[in-house]
């Protein structure tokens, strides 16, 4: 998949309600990012790493808070956090995008 593929999915899976409410207040207009693979050091396990498509920041500035990854294998989307080191950790999935950001 491109970062372009994966855009229209989620686009598609939003379906023109882009002020859909969200428990920690995100603006998917500023917080959808182009999407990038990132690798993520997998929260249950720190011996295995993930490279999955960065797909949202919580906090784009300054890239606090929860992500929102996508697996491209799965087919799936999972949270993901940084750690105090700046190493993104992946928490687990939940699904769709949209599962995914009201499991924020």
């Amino acid at each position: 998949m491109s970062p372009s593929d994966i855009s229209e999915a989620i686009a598609h899976e939003i379906d023109g309600d882009w002020s859909r409410p969200n428990p920690h207040g995100v603006d998917l207009r500023r917080c959808l990012v182009t999407p990038q693979r990132a690798r993520f050091v997998d929260a249950s396990d720190e011996t295995r790493s993930l490279d999955l498509w960065l797909v949202l920041e919580e906090k784009p500035g300054d890239h606090s808070g929860y992500k929102i990854v996508f697996d491209e294998a799965r087919g799936e989307y999972g949270l993901a956090v940084t750690d105090q080191h700046g190493h993104g950790v992946f928490v687990g999935y939940y699904g769709s995008f949209l599962e995914t950001l009201d499991g924020m």
